[in-house]
């Protein structure tokens, strides 16, 4: 039995291991550096909430672009590599914006960051929307 729940704890923590690193070489923006950036162009604001969250709201983030993250390889080849990109996603940690950040930099785009908090905690500090 011993054997059994030390095989358990070795995997649980082996995969929480695993999934932190993949979450550590994600590069982030807080919101109040993005909200501090809105209108000046210094980033590509993309929008990767899925079809059916971005269908339920009006509102995106001033300035972003709305990309389905299922069609990042047809849409990222419309980049420039070195384009500072802002990635949001409904999530409160780094789902669908965490999964795009990594496939664009392994497309090898260099400037990719995924937005802390995402869509919901946005709105939750009222921060400024657009209409869709």
């Amino acid at each position: 039995m011993k054997n059994i729940l030390l095989l358990v704890f070795t995997v649980l923590f082996g995969i929480a291991g695993v999934s932190q690193s993949l979450a550590a070489d994600i590069r982030t923006i807080s919101k109040e550096e993005l909200k501090s950036k809105l209108g000046t162009y210094e980033y590509t604001i993309l929008d990767v909430r899925t079809e059916n969250q971005w269908e339920d709201s009006d509102n995106k983030i001033p300035g972003a672009l709305r990309l389905p993250s299922e069609k990042i390889d047809i849409w990222a080849e419309n980049f420039h590599k070195n384009t500072p990109i802002v990635l949001y996603c409904a999530c409160d940690g780094l789902g669908t914006s965490g999964r795009v950040a990594r496939r664009l930099m392994e497309k090898g785009f260099t400037h990719v960051y995924a937005l802390i908090g995402g869509w919901k905690d946005w709105l939750m500090n009222s921060y400024p929307v657009a209409r869709k």
